[in-house]
C-alpha cells in the first residue's frame, strides 16, 4: 500500500475566473489562480519575458571588491579565483575567470579537490597558491564560514576577497572585502542569489568599472556570454526560481539554445537533448548531474574544463568523458542507497536518520542522503568515516533547517556550511556518536509528528478529458521551473486501472493505462514499481501526476508522470491551503 502521504489542494479556482480569462488554457488558468496569480496584473508580470536586476553596488562590499581588482589587475599581480566542486561553484569558477581573462588580468583558477582539499577555503591550498606567485584570492560559492583560513591566508599576504551565498555565520571572516546577498547591511533586495549569480553581478560590476560600459539592468553584449552558465548553475544548485533567478535564468536558458558553448553542444548530444527546445527540466536532470559527476567520482576540473573548450574537438572527449564518470556514478549510486537501507530499521524510524561508516563514496552521501530523505521522509545525514575525520552531507525536510542544526553542534566540527534543506560537514571521526546524540536530541526538540507527514501540494483536480497534447505545451510558458515555482502536479481521482505492469531493470518502475469517462491515458511512475503489488486492472485510484509529451521515433504523446497513487476513496478529500 502507499506510503502515509497528505495531499493537499493549494487553492480551489471558481468557474469564473477562468471565464473571465478567455485567452488562457482553462488548466493554465487553474494554476495559476492556485499560485495567487489572481489578478489580470500579477499574471501579465509573471508571464512577461521581460524582467530586470538590480544594480550590483547594491552588493554590501562590492565596491571593496572591484576596488581590490581593479588594483591588482593595474599592478599585474596574480589572481586566483578559488571555486567549489559542484556546478554552482564550477560555473561561477569559470564565469569569473573568464571575465577577469578579458578584462587583462593574470589569473588562475583553482576547484579543490573533494577527496583532496574537502569543501570550502582549505589552508594548504592557499599555501599552493602563495606558491604560485598569488598575491589575491576571490572565492566563489564558498569561503563564507571560512574564518580561520581567511585570517591565515591575510596574515601570509594573501589578500582575500569572499563572494559566496550560504547561510552566514555569527562572525564574517575578516577579508578584504565580503560579498553575500544575505548580508543584513546590504542594500541588495533579493537574498537567494546562487554562487554564480553573485559572481554574475561581480562581473557586471567589474564590466562597468573597467570597460567603460554603461550601467544596465538586463543581458548586454558584453556579458550575456556568461548567462548560460548563470542558468546551470542556479538550476543545479536547487535555488528558489522565482525574483531574479527567475529572470536569470530565463535568459540563461535562451542563450543555451541559441548560442551554446561548445562544451554543452557536445555533452547535450551525449544526454539525448535537443539544445533548440532546451528547459530547465532537462538542466536539472541531464546536463547537471553529468557535470557533478566530475567533483562527485574524479575532479571537477574536467567539467571546468569542458565548459571552456574553445571547439568540439577539444570538448568532444571531455564530454564523453563525463558520461562515462556519471553512469558509474549511477552504479554506484544504487548500490550505496539498498547499503544504508539495510542498516534502517523501517519499523523503529527515528526523527533524523544517521547513517555513518567508512564504505560510503564521499562523493555521492549527499545522493544517498536525498534517496533517503524521500524514501523515509526525514531529516537524513550520510558519513564516510575515515581514520581521522568523518565528512558527510545532510538533506532535510520542508521546515527543519538543517544548517541551524549543524549549527548546535559546531563547536565539534571542523567545518560546515549550507542552506536550509542541504549543508556539508566534516569533524574527528571520534566525535562523530557525540554528535549523533546531539542533533537526536536537537530533532526531538525542533520535530514533531506532523512535519514527518510529507505533504504533495496539488495545482488543480482535473478530469482525464481535461487534458490534451497541448496541455503540456501550454504548461510550459509557467516556466522555468524549479525550486519556488515547481513544475505543476496535477490530481485525478477515480481513474480506472485499464492495465499495469513493472518495467525497467528489475521492474522498478510502473506503467498504467487508465481511463475515466471513456479517456484513456497513459501513465509512466519512476521508482514505484512496487505498487503494481496492491494495484490490479479494473481497481479505481487517485493520482497526482505532470503532464508531459513523450516523444518516441519522431512521434509525439501525452503521457502522465506520476508522482503519487493511492486507492480512490483512500482519503475523502483532498484539503486545501488558500
Amino acid at each position: 500500500m502507499p506510503r502515509n502521504q497528505e495531499w493537499i489542494l493549494r487553492r480551489r479556482t471558481p468557474d469564473d475566473f477562468i471565464r473571465e480569462h478567455p485567452e488562457l488554457d482553462p488548466v493554465v488558468a487553474r494554476i495559476l489562480y492556485a499560485r495567487k496569480f489572481d489578478s489580470t496584473e500579477r499574471i501579465r508580470d509573471f508571464l512577461s519575458t521581460e524582467g530586470t536586476i538590480q544594480a550590483p553596488w547594491l552588493l554590501a562590499g562590492m565596491s571593496d571588491a572591484v576596488e581590490r581588482i581593479e588594483r591588482a589587475i593595474a599592478e599585474g599581480e596574480r589572481i586566483a579565483v578559488y571555486g567549489d566542486f559542484d556546478v554552482d561553484g564550477v560555473t561561477a569558477t569559470v564565469l569569473l575567470t573568464s571575465i577577469l581573462q578579458n578584462l587583462g588580468a593574470r589569473v588562475l583558477s583553482f576547484i579543490p579537490d573533494r577527496f583532496e582539499d574537502g569543501y570550502g577555503l582549505n589552508s594548504d591550498a592557499l599555501d599552493r597558491l602563495q606558491a604560485q606567485g598569488i598575491t589575491l584570492c576571490i572565492t566563489v560559492d564558498c569561503g563564507i564560514r571560512s574564518v580561520d583560513e581567511v585570517d591565515y591566508a591575510q596574515l601570509r599576504g594573501v589578500d582575500m576577497i569572499v563572494t559566496d551565498h550560504h547561510s552566514l555565520p555569527e562572525t564574517l571572516p575578516r577579508a578584504y572585502a565580503v560579498v553575500n546577498p544575505r548580508r543584513p547591511d546590504s542594500s541588495y533586495a533579493f537574498t537567494e542569489l546562487t554562487g554564480v549569480g553573485v559572481a554574475f553581478q561581480l562581473a557586471r560590476a567589474l564590466r562597468e568599472r573597467l570597460a567603460g560600459a554603461p550601467p544596465d539592468s538586463g543581458p548586454d553584449t558584453y556579458t550575456d556570454q556568461y548567462l548560460d552558465l548563470v542558468a546551470l548553475g542556479t538550476i543545479a544548485d536547487v535555488a528558489p526560481l522565482e525574483g531574479e533567478n527567475r529572470t536569470l535564468v530565463r535568459w540563461g536558458l535562451n542563450r543555451l539554445r541559441s548560442a551554446p558553448r561548445p562544451g554543452l553542444v557536445e555533452l547535450a548530444a551525449l544526454a539525448g537533448i535537443e539544445l533548440a527546445t532546451l528547459d530547465s527540466t532537462d538542466v536539472a536532470f541531464r546536463i547537471a548531474p553529468r557535470l557533478n559527476a566530475a567533483g562527485r567520482i574524479e575532479n571537477a576540473t574536467i567539467a571546468s574544463q569542458l565548459l571552456m573548450a574553445p571547439d568540439a574537438r577539444v570538448a568532444g572527449p571531455l564530454a564523453k568523458q563525463l558520461d562515462e564518470i556519471n553512469r558509474d556514478r549511477q552504479q554506484l549510486l544504487e548500490a550505496q542507497v539498498s547499503q544504508a537501507r539495510d542498516m534502517v530499521d523501517a519499523a523503529d524510524l527515528p526523527s533524523i536518520l544517521f547513517i555513518e561508516g567508512p564504505d560510503y563514496h564521499e562523493g555521492i552521501v549527499g545522493l544517498v542522503a536525498s534517496r533517503l530523505r524521500e524514501h523515509y521522509y526525514r531529516p537524513v545525514l550520510v558519513l564516510r568515516s575515515g581514520e581521522g575525520t568523518a565528512r558527510g552531507s545532510a538533506r532535510s525536510v520542508e521546515g527543519f533547517h538543517i544548517t541551524r542544526a549543524l549549527e548546535s553542534c559546531r563547536d565539534i566540527l571542523i567545518r560546515f556550511g549550507g542552506h536550509a534543506q542541504a549543508a556539508g560537514f566534516t569533524l574527528e571521526t571520534a566525535r562523530v556518536p557525540e554528535m549523533h546524540a546531539r542533533l537526536l536530541d536537537y530533532a526531538d526538540q525542533h520535530l514533531n509528528e506532523h512535519d514527518l507527514v510529507p505533504r504533495l501540494l496539488v495545482d488543480a483536480i482535473v478530469s482525464l478529458n481535461d487534458l490534451s497534447e497541448d496541455t503540456p505545451r501550454a504548461i510550459s510558458v509557467l516556466g522555468p521551473f524549479g525550486q519556488g515555482n515547481p513544475e505543476p502536479v496535477l490530481a485525478t481521482l477515480g481513474a480506472r486501472v485499464m492495465d499495469v505492469r513493472r518495467i525497467g531493470s528489475g521492474g522498478k518502475h510502473l506503467r498504467l493505462d487508465i481511463s475515466q469517462d471513456g479517456t484513456p491515458r497513459t501513465c509512466v511512475a519512476f521508482r514505484q514499481g512496487d505498487a503494481a503489488d496492491w494495484i490490479g486492472n479494473g481497481d479505481r485510484i487517485d493520482l497526482v501526476y505532470r503532464p508531459s509529451l513523450n516523444r518516441w521515433q519522431g512521434r509525439e504523446s501525452l503521457q502522465l508522470v506520476v508522482e503519487a497513487l493511492r486507492p480512490h476513496g483512500a482519503a475523502r478529500a483532498v484539503p486545501g491551503v488558500e
